[in-house]
């Protein structure tokens, strides 16, 4: 069984609002859809070493765009150019990781190496690579150095979410209302955190929201973890070290796929193919679902399994190439609690904080001459190995699909029902995933509500989560 056969049981019809669109704003569309590789690349060689005409504490406007057009790549700067744009610029933030992460970095890093086959070598948990170390001239090693690197990040022991919302947003001209959030069900809970009664400042400027799925998600990593490094980097429990991790995203709202929900476990084997399972209502029963589809459309959005944090695939099943360094302007550390949209197509950051800071250009393409991508370059903060913009061309080298994320400093939510798994963790939390279709005119919103990077308190509380025999169960 596949996704696509999956989205079709569970997708509902829902009529296009087909609305006016003003001329300036299609034929800004027209021109991103022409857009190849070639764009990008002659976009990093013109503005490679470019020095910011801004400082923190300035406000940039439409009017201002071009100072921010040498940092933000193309296909993205057109779609923060309407009148109501405002980006607050904040300083470069200081977002280093846990203690126990740096001092597992300075423990182990020395000894790690590359197989000869890419796969790793005397790794036990920190940061695999040095990043000063990486080199263009050494592109496929440095990629994969980098790629690693971006694998185990630090995320304590992984993200967990009350909410997750998953927005079809069409380009149309439109306009929406905003989402009414709802909690899953106690039963389907992951974690019990407060979310907002009312998101209409959150939802602001155009785009038709043709339907939101809403559920709740959680990954946990069982080895390589640096909070228990004393104890061999591995959870407690009886086949823990044969896991890189585990993840469930469940789905509650809207009623018509309310219990669907997906389990995917990866293993610490590099080589070794992921382990997936579905639970579909309408279907009643667990399905396993095939590895090669991790490429499709997940139930009707615009992102795929393998998209999901930029890159969730297995490291192995891509080519990697290490393509430099680059000064980037992102949302790092949102003002807001929340993510905030605005926009002709209500799918940019509104009124939020901005900052430089410094990224490492990755590509990937894939090995599977199936897969619908020729290429896609990820954008990695330096310090920290998060993502904040990823572009995908298309089999035809046309700029497809670009993603954007918007981060919140851990140490920064202190409300009460998040404050304990996030306050001291010392993580970029997941704000959300804004991924634009720029040839469909099209994207899908991923706010995350009430989020975090909890500590594990219970070993078995995490292995019945994730039981497949469960699922059935739990989901009925």
């Amino acid at each position: 069984m596949n996704i696509r056969s999956i989205a079709a049981s569970v997708r509902r019809c829902t009529p296009l609002v087909i609305a006016g669109v003003l001329l300036a704003s299609a034929a800004l569309a027209q021109d991103v859809k022409g857009y190849t590789r070639a764009t990008f690349d002659e976009w990093v060689k013109k503005y490679q070493d470019a020095e910011p005409a801004f400082k923190a504490g300035d406000i940039i406007t439409q009017k201002d765009l071009d100072k921010l057009r040498p940092f933000i790549p193309p296909g993205y700067i057109e779609q923060l150019d309407f009148p109501e744009f405002r980006a607050e610029i904040g300083a470069t933030g200081d977002y280093s990781q846990h203690p126990d992460f740096m001092q597992c970095t300075e423990q182990y890093q020395s000894q790690v190496a590359l197989e000869p086959n890419g796969a790793l070598k005397n790794y036990v948990c920190g940061q695999p690579f040095d990043p000063a170390k990486l080199k263009v001239e050494e592109a496929e090693a440095s990629g994969l150095k980098a790629a690693w690197n971006y694998n185990f990040r630090w995320q304590n022991y992984g993200l967990a979410i009350t909410d997750v919302g998953w927005i079809w947003d069409r380009f149309d001209g439109g306009t929406h209302k905003a989402p009414v959030l709802t909690k899953p069900p106690s039963h389907l809970m992951i974690v019990d955190a407060d979310i907002p009664a009312d998101t209409t400042e959150h939802y602001q400027g155009g785009g038709t929201f043709q339907r939101m799925l809403q559920g709740p998600y959680r990954k946990t990593y069982f080895s390589h973890l640096a909070k228990l490094r004393e104890q061999g980097a591995v959870l407690p429990g009886s086949g823990s070290a044969d896991f890189e991790s585990k993840e469930y995203t469940g789905f509650h709202d809207p009623f018509d796929i309310r219990g669907t929900a997906f389990i995917i476990y990866r293993y610490n084997d590099p080589l070794r193919a992921d382990d997936a399972w579905a639970y579909v209502p309408s279907l009643r029963r667990v399905r396993r679902i095939s590895v090669e589809t991790k490429s499709d459309s997940l139930l009707g959005t615009d992102h795929t399994l393998e998209d999901f944090y930029s890159f969730s695939g297995r490291v192995l099943d891509w080519n990697w190439r290490f393509l430099g360094w680059k000064k980037i302007v992102h949302v790092m550390n949102s003002k807001y609690l929340d993510s905030h949209y605005g926009g002709p197509n209500g799918i940019v950051p509104h009124n939020d904080r901005w900052e430089l800071r410094n990224y490492a250009i990755v590509e990937r393409t894939p090995r599977n001459p199936r897969h619908p991508y020729s290429a896609v370059v990820m954008l990695w903060d330096t310090q920290t190995f998060e993502p904040s913009y990823s572009m995908a061309w298309d089999k035809k080298g046309k700029l497809w699909k670009f993603w954007q994320w918007q981060k919140k400093w851990s140490e920064e939510m202190t409300e009460p029902t998040i404050k304990e798994m996030n306050v001291g963790q010392r993580v970029l939390t997941f704000q959300s995933i804004n991924v634009l279709d720029l040839q469909n005119d099209r994207g899908t919103h991923v706010p995350c509500y009430g989020r975090g990077y909890p500590d594990v308190k219970s070993t078995a509380e995490v292995e019945q989560l994730y039981d497949v025999s469960r699922l059935e169960e739990l989901h009925r």
